[in-house]
């Protein structure tokens, strides 16, 4: 089996990675994430374009409609997504990537560790480069561009 690296894999991924500034407000967070609907999280940069965080599909809804949800049902605490004004504030500090020298078997790794389907790309410096999710992943393979690997 030869090495498939993650720079091998970003020319599968379509569109560019929803990216917003830390200090961007939740309605603006709310319209990147419309942009594209396959999009399901935006990555947070911070003032020098370097990777800070990112806001799931799901934590933006629990923001927005946490009146809506009874408290029993939400397992995040609703003080934090009631008072989230920014980017910043809502977003996940710590989230999973990969950099873009990685290999496949490195993707797999994390995706499937922190059980997430969509992953940004970053290179040496933080910056994004990219995004990969498991339905590029899955067409890649399908289409045999993911020659190597187990079928």
């Amino acid at each position: 089996m030869h090495t498939i690296s993650i720079k091998d894999l970003l020319p599968f991924s379509p569109t560019d990675p929803a990216v917003v500034s830390s200090d961007a407000a939740l309605r603006e967070v709310a319209k990147k994430m419309i942009e594209d609907l396959r999009t399901r999280e935006v990555y947070v940069l911070d003032e020098k374009g370097h990777f800070l965080g990112v806001i799931t599909l799901r934590r933006l809804a629990r923001c927005i409609f946490s009146s809506e949800i009874p408290e029993r049902l939400s397992p995040t605490s609703l003080l934090e997504l009631v008072s989230a004004q920014t980017a910043e504030d809502l977003a996940l500090r710590k989230p999973a990537y990969v950099d873009e020298d990685d290999v496949f078997e490195r993707l797999m790794e994390v995706m499937f560790r922190y059980d997430i389907n969509e992953i940004p790309v970053v290179n040496k410096d933080k910056t994004i480069v990219g995004n990969i999710n498991m339905l590029e992943i899955l067409s890649a393979w399908l289409d045999g561009n993911l020659d190597g690997l187990k079928k």
